[in-house]
């Protein structure tokens, strides 16, 4: 008993420290697909998923995070999947299929009211320049949440500066052996690989009722030619309207160029909307026209998120979506 007490004493202390949260999400969704060479389909499917967060107080400004779920796009794993070429196959049917548990988020850092910087798997707030950046070859939809769940890998942080707070990023993006000598019939070849970086930068600005986002990415080194984005560069910003009749919405615009021998340039067009009802409920719509040298696609996503609960250790939601997508077949978002 002895022992037992100062035990419990302890790990007192250390749950006061540690924040635990989650979420869970069921999404039953329609995808149409009109694509310019004629064919078009249309699947109805259900997502499923839960994440698990934990934040921990170091102490004096230091702090660790993470976040666990599945490996699968966008942390949802569809029901009915065998996922052979990625994942685990279920050992029976495919309603056998099962997620496996990843560290989606693991970092750790410092910040207090002026600056801030961490290190690892981190998350980004989600916009276009980041879904046009790094996924050019899908033009349309969110696919920097998809498939990178919101985060990258590298360090990043804050300054703020003359009262403004300035963001960035530098994310490692391929990693490569960066020299290689190999002697054939006493010649020696030498081969040079450079690794690939992005870095990202953004603030926000008011101007009266009007608050305007401006942010740059720009990508450097690498060789690789299986890192599509070398040599991008990727410019713009949002415009957040007023809110009017309860409906909040914005506006962004980015274009990119790529500068690397098999370069492209192209531009992303998005009006957003969102409308709460009542306490429980939420619309999100938003329309993305997009382009890239002379192909060109529009989306459309339509959402209904209802909370079936929420409380101080995380929410459960339901969120049927409908997206409509036509012109130029963009990747598999």
């Amino acid at each position: 008993m002895k022992k037992i007490l100062p035990l419990l004493f302890l790990f007192s202390i250390l749950a006061a420290e540690i924040s635990i949260s989650g979420d869970a999400r069921f999404r039953p969704r329609l995808d149409i697909k009109k694509n310019d060479d004629g064919k078009s389909t249309s699947d109805m499917y259900y997502l499923y998923r839960a994440r698990l967060n934990l934040k921990a107080d170091i102490g004096e400004g230091w702090f660790f995070s993470t976040k666990l779920s599945s490996n699968e796009i966008a942390n949802m794993t569809k029901m009915g999947n065998n996922y052979a070429s990625t994942y685990l196959e279920g050992p029976g049917n495919t309603n056998s299929s099962r997620p496996s548990v990843n560290f989606t988020e693991l970092y750790f850092g410092y910040q207090n009211d002026r600056c801030g910087f961490w290190v690892g798997a981190f998350p980004i707030k989600n916009n276009p320049a980041l879904d046009l950046h790094f996924y050019s070859n899908k033009l349309v939809d969110i696919p920097f949440i998809l498939y990178n769940f919101s985060s990258v890998t590298g360090v990043g942080g804050f300054k703020t500066l003359f009262s403004q707070k300035i963001n960035w990023f530098l994310s490692v993006d391929s990693n490569s052996t960066n020299k290689t000598e190999e002697s054939i019939n006493e010649n020696t070849e030498i081969t040079e690989l450079s690794d690939a970086y992005t870095y990202g930068a953004d603030t926000q600005l008011s101007f009266g009722p009007l608050s305007v986002v401006p942010r740059v990415l720009l990508s450097f080194g690498g060789n690789d030619k299986s890192n599509n984005n070398i040599g991008a560069v990727t410019f713009g910003g949002d415009i957040k309207l007023p809110k009017l009749a309860g409906i909040s919405s914005s506006v962004s615009y980015h274009y990119s160029v790529d500068r690397s021998d098999d370069g492209y340039s192209g531009d992303h067009l998005r009006a957003l909307a969102t409308y709460s009802l009542k306490e429980n409920g939420k619309v999100k719509f938003f329309y993305d026209l997009a382009s890239k040298d002379n192909d060109s696609v529009s989306f459309m996503w339509l959402s209904y998120t209802y909370t079936c609960f929420k409380g101080d250790f995380g929410s459960v939601t339901i969120s049927p979506t409908i997206r409509i997508q036509s012109g130029k077949e963009a990747g598999n978002c």
